[in-house]
């Protein structure tokens, strides 16, 4: 375009050159102007396409570069993708809806057997029958279903339950009266003693006074104890349930009026160091302790008839159960409201082997 404009220019100076240096006619002016505003007139359109051609240069090369510049983002864009870390797979578990199992209930005996075994499994309504064990020198009293006393027999109890029980035999020591270094004497009309010397008498079941013959209450008996001193010897005290009694004199007899517990007498002479009977029992404590002669342990032996006082262990609930053997050992006690644990103890006379467990109960 550029080469066509100056070709239009050389022309038309030469034709001016030559108009200058030869002289014309009028004619010839007349043609030599009518070509030169050809001329002219060309060289505008001429410039007009060149002025026209340069715009659309510039657009295209504007294009250009918009089109180099979207070419380098999506370079860029494409070594992105490329160095991105690989995404892990996505795993898709089936989840299965467990069946949630509810626990089995059941009814347990203590000191008791449930159908024939030490406990039962319940399916909805369940007959059971407690039947409670035997116990050497105690006697069944009564039941206590989940805590609360119902009254059966030897023979059992009977119930029907369809949630988890715990069905409790309770029983008491046997009624008997037992002398050491005494005998006992039964009253007569006149309330003396007389008859027979006894070292031991059984009144659990009601019974016939030897000396009146008349029938007395099951659990209650009444007499005259007389110590039996040999000669030389003096009383220094006496044990009730190994609880020493001493007197301000030398007392060798005396009157018990409806005695309603198991007893053990025993008299003890002065210079004695131990009772005349000799025989110890096993004491055995579980998250308790207990008390004898001043002295605190978890497990040893202490004399027939001896008074230990048991305590509870520490424990942090407000009240708990003592349970064992034999049964009458069973109670439940209350804390005295301090953190520190049971201060509640109590007494129990050791007329055989114990075994004692602590538990405490959260309420």
């Amino acid at each position: 375009m550029k080469k066509s404009a100056k070709r239009v220019f050389l022309i038309m100076l030469a034709v001016l050159l030559f108009a200058g240096s030869f002289g014309c006619s009028p004619k010839e002016d007349e043609s030599v102007a009518a070509l030169a505003e050809s001329l002219m007139r060309e060289r505008n359109d001429l410039q007009e396409k060149l002025t026209a051609a340069q715009r659309t240069l510039d657009e295209t090369q504007k294009e250009l570069t918009a089109a180099k510049e979207d070419a380098e983002a999506a370079r860029q864009a494409l070594e992105k993708v490329q160095t991105a870390p690989t995404a892990e797979p996505v795993v898709v578990t089936e989840t299965k809806e467990v069946e949630k199992k509810i626990p089995a209930e059941y009814a347990y005996g203590v000191d008791c057997t449930v159908n024939g075994a030490e406990s039962a499994m319940l399916d909805g309504d369940t007959k059971i029958k407690c039947v409670p064990k035997k116990i050497d020198g105690y006697v069944f009293d009564h039941s206590e279903v989940n805590g609360t006393r119902q009254d059966g027999t030897e023979k059992g109890l009977e119930l029907t339950v369809s949630k988890t029980t715990q069905i409790r035999a309770v029983f008491h020591e046997r009624h008997v009266v037992k002398c050491i270094n005494c005998h006992i004497q039964f009253l007569n009309e006149k309330g003396n003693a007389s008859g027979k010397n006894y070292t031991e008498f059984d009144f659990e079941e009601e019974y016939k006074n030897p000396v009146t013959n008349k029938k007395e209450k099951a659990g209650l008996i009444s007499f005259y104890i007389f110590a039996d001193t040999p000669k030389k010897q003096e009383i220094d005290y006496w044990l009730i349930n190994g609880v020493k009694y001493q007197y301000p004199k030398d007392i060798s007899k005396f009157r018990v009026e409806e005695l309603n517990e198991a007893t053990v007498y025993e008299v003890v002479f002065k210079g004695q160091t131990k009772t005349t009977s000799g025989k110890t029992y096993n004491v055995v404590c579980h998250n308790c302790k207990f008390s004898y002669n001043g002295k605190t342990y978890t497990s040893g032996k202490v004399p027939a008839g001896a008074s230990i006082t048991i305590k509870a262990g520490p424990d942090s609930s407000s009240e708990g159960d003592f349970w064992g053997t034999p049964s009458n050992i069973t109670r439940r006690v209350h804390s005295n409201g301090f953190t520190t644990g049971y201060t509640y103890s109590w007494s129990y006379t050791v007329n055989s082997d114990v075994e004692v467990w602590f538990s405490g109960v959260v309420n």
